[in-house]
């Protein structure tokens, strides 16, 4: 572990431990009912950040209530039994910070900061968040009507219609098929005491990672921090098992109003942890991020055929695919779905020191220059947790990614992309 000091303590409540980060100190606590509490106090204006992680999001959502944990986190910010809506939120704004929640599909998240002098009220409010939202009825129909309208709108949006889609055949019979917005008929359906049910599962000590980064100590705020989170179920968490591989090459063509045609194709990758994790990202940098990537270069540069094209590969802890994307002239459609299986193909050819070297450099910095504030800080070290990886991560990241070599990407392909790809095609 190098330069990593790992000290454990057994205190009863609680198990602790602590382990340098950028010659900074991170407190990791394991509460009695299974939450862990992550800790870096900085140096600065007196500012403190925090993220709430629950671990399961809207896969968890049920068969005809496609949505639900979205509406729930959509209703958690309307006021609780000691603090109506205005009460609530007065503290975060008067000290110049923020609170907001949302729902993903494997965790969901509520994130704030405050100023350390406002810590305290600002936890009073949380705990009251947990165990006593109101979740007011007469707000539902309009987070209803919100919703759906959401949806619709991205049915009208070329790239977000085909990646909808794309997930729809991709993890077809799996809880991934769904968007985390769910879908209109099961909205439609979903009651006030569906969000109340739904907001009890999810107050289980095992699921709750939580995480703070600001400038005090953690002796001052240990005993809140405790106070505010203690409460929770104590029950254990883990993420469903699910396997998922594209086999073949297959397309699926959709039919829209619009002037361009979208374009939007999945390959298999690795999940978080696996293998060849990180030499994927370096491989996602090499294709599509940026204007030096082979997919701009060759099929907007040379050829002409891109309005805008690139890749992204999400970290995800059941399902890992590499998604590309473009939108393109209808007349242009075929011949741009073949450039995009050329670029793709060409990897195997080989990859020169410099691509990887540019590669590496934009996600690196783009990673260092995300960590400026104490917020994103916060919600890395949490992420890390929560996925699997453990906090120190955050920490080994940036050394993982240069340790990757042009034969960690060689073989990361001849592992996943040839086994095969789905695209979507939509046009008008």
């Amino acid at each position: 572990m190098g330069r990593y000091i790992f000290l454990f303590l057994i205190l009863g409540l609680f198990t602790a431990s602590y382990a340098k980060q950028g010659g900074k100190i991170v407190i990791k606590e394991i509460l009695a009912n299974k939450s862990v509490v992550l800790f870096k106090q900085t140096q600065g204006k007196g500012i403190i950040a925090g993220t709430i992680f629950i671990k399961g999001g809207s896969i968890e959502d049920p068969e005809g209530k496609k949505g639900l944990t979205n509406l729930t986190f959509r209703l958690l910010l309307k006021g609780t039994k000691n603090f109506d809506f205005s009460s609530f939120h007065q503290l975060f704004e008067d000290s110049g910070g923020y609170i907001s929640a949302s729902a993903g599909d494997e965790y969901s998240t509520i994130e704030f900061a405050v100023k350390v002098e406002d810590f305290e009220p600002a936890l009073a409010r949380i705990k009251d968040l947990l165990f006593n939202p109101l979740f007011p009825e007469d707000k539902l129909t309009q987070e209803k009507i919100n919703t759906i309208a959401q949806i619709k709108a991205k049915k009208e949006e070329g790239f977000s219609y085909a990646i909808d889609e794309l997930r729809k055949e991709i993890y077809k019979g799996t809880p991934y098929q769904y968007s985390t917005l769910g879908e209109i008929e099961d909205i439609e359906k979903i009651e006030i005491e569906d969000i109340r049910k739904r907001w009890k599962q999810l107050l289980k000590g095992g699921r709750f990672v939580i995480s703070f980064v600001g400038d005090i100590h953690y002796k001052d705020v240990k005993p809140l921090v405790e106070e505010t989170f203690s409460k929770l179920e104590d029950v254990n968490y883990s993420y469903p098992d699910i396997e998922i591989e594209i086999k073949g090459k297959r397309c699926k063509t959709l039919k829209r109003e619009g002037t361009q045609s979208t374009i939007v194709v999945a390959y298999n990758a690795p999940k978080a942890k696996e293998k060849y994790y990180f030499p994927f990202k370096v491989l996602n940098g090499i294709l599509g991020n940026g204007f030096t990537s082979r997919l701009f270069q060759e099929l907007r540069e040379r050829r002409g055929l891109a309005y805008a094209v690139g890749s992204f590969y999400p970290t995800k802890i059941n399902v890992g695919n590499l998604f590309i994307y473009m939108g393109t002239a209808p007349q242009n459609t075929e011949e741009a779905l073949e450039g995009i299986y050329q670029v793709v193909d060409s990897i195997k050819k080989g990859i020169s020191e410099e691509e990887i070297k540019t590669a590496k450099e934009k996600f690196i910095g783009h990673y260092l220059l995300d960590h400026q504030t104490r917020a994103k800080q916060s919600w890395y070290l949490g992420w890390f947790e929560v996925i699997g990886f453990g906090y120190e991560m955050d920490e080994k990241y940036v050394d993982y990614i240069n340790q990757v070599t042009a034969k960690d990407i060689i073989d990361a392909w001849n592992t996943y992309i040839p086994k095969g790809s789905f695209c979507v095609i939509v046009r008008p």
